[in-house]
This record gives structure tokens, sequence and C-alpha cells, in this order.
């Protein structure tokens, strides 16, 4: 199987990089630095004994990435699956980004992963294949922090039911994850008010479910239950969650 994989040089995406390399699966690797993709490429490559590719690409400056994914995959087999952990947040989104801040997150979290898979999708229906996105339990509730990164990751855990609305798994296997808390550089030193799981430990869920149909998940599982819990709280409750 030949598998796109966007936001692959760091986080969960090096790690679905992998483990999907380690499964036995031809790669394109998407990201926004060109060595360092070159390098990770090479090693799967030598590991695992799989075809790699890569494309480096600023998706906050590309009015159609789609497109160039779809040139770099020329003469590589037709993908089957299309996996898009890329993500991208502020500190500074509080309320307070200029536009051209807006702008960023947004050709990130939404516009980037939905062209994308615009883009792909008559291979992967050709080919009845699979597309992962990846949401966030920032979306779970509107909050004063991460203001345009949640609504972004709303908007399209929405595109994604869309997708699973308009074609049955038989055709097109629509998968989306909710992540919790994962450990990253971004969450290095941070006080967090739950554990954060292991990118690998997360990796290897996510490509283990690449057979399966098409769900909506939370990940870790458990996360289900934290997010049921936000949304059940009264306003002046949740009103007084600040931090």
């Amino acid at each position: 199987m030949t598998a796109v994989v966007v936001g692959a040089s760091s986080g969960l995406g090096r790690a679905l990089a992998v483990e999907l390399a380690r499964n036995g699966h031809d790669l394109l690797l998407v990201a926004s630095d060109a060595r360092d993709l070159a390098v990770m490429a090479a090693d799967l490559h030598l590991r695992y004994a799989v075809r790699t590719e890569s494309l480096a690409i600023d998706l906050a400056a590309s009015a159609n990435p789609g497109a160039r994914i779809l040139e770099a995959l020329d003469g590589l087999p037709s993908p089957q699956a299309l996996l898009l952990p890329v993500g991208m947040s502020r500190s500074d989104d509080d309320g307070s980004l200029a536009a051209a801040g807006i702008g960023q997150l947004l050709a990130i979290n939404l516009h980037a992963p939905i062209a994308i898979a615009h883009a792909l999708l008559p291979a992967l229906l050709d080919a009845r294949g699979v597309i992962v996105g990846f949401g966030s339990i920032a979306g779970a509730r509107g909050r004063s922090r991460n203001i345009v990164y949640a609504a972004a990751k709303r908007g399209l855990q929405t595109y994604f039911e869309s997708l699973r609305h308009g074609h049955l798994p038989s055709a097109l296997r629509v998968q989306f994850h909710r992540l919790g808390f994962l450990r990253s550089n971004l969450t290095f030193g941070m006080k967090l008010p739950l554990p954060a799981a292991e990118p690998e430990a997360v990796a290897r869920t996510v490509v283990a479910s690449l057979g399966q149909g098409s769900f909506t998940r939370y990940q870790p599982r458990w996360w289900g239950l934290v997010a049921l819990l936000v949304q059940c709280l009264p306003w002046f409750v949740f009103r007084r969650m600040r931090d």
C-alpha cells in the first residue's frame, strides 16, 4: 500500500510514518523542511526496505497543496491511504491575532487538509482506500484560548463527517481521530491537567485501524469521557474554566 502522510516530520506525523514503514507500506512524506524529510525518507527506506519519496511544502503559503502532492505522486503506485496529522497552534491565539496569524492557522489546520483531501479523493475512491483526519480535544467546546485553532479543528471534523455521509465505507473509509494531549515538543515542560499520550502508541492504534470501516474516535479512547463532561457542564460552570 502507498500512503501519503502530511505533517510527517515531527510528533504524531513522524510516528505514523515510522509505523507505516514498519508495516511495509511505501510512503510519500510531506512537511515543510526539505533536509529533515530527506534524512527521514532515507532512514525509513534503509531500515524497512520500503519506497519513500518526500515533498517539502509550506502549507501556509500554498493555495493548492493538493496539486503539488499529485505531482510528487507521479511515478509512485496510486495511493491507498491519506493521513493528515498536520496542525499548528500558537500561544497568542487568544482573540488578539492579526489577520495574517488567523490566515496562517486556518491555512494549516483547515484549508490544507481539505484541499489535499479533495485533490486525492478520486485516486482514493478508485483504490477503495482510506482517508484519516485528526482533530483535537480543543474543539470540544469554545474557550478563550486556542480560539482559531479550535474553530479550525471543529470545522475539519465537520468536513470529515460530510465525507462519511457521502461515501459508503465499502467505497472510501473515512476515519477521524480526536486527539487528547500528546507528548511532544509543544507540550514539553507544560503542566497538563491530564496525562499526555505517547505519539508512538497513538500511531500504532491508528495504523492498526486503517483496514476498519469509517468512524470518529477519541485517542486515547478515555478522552471521550472528558469531552462529554466538558460538553455537559452548565455554562456558568464552564465559563469559569479560564486556564
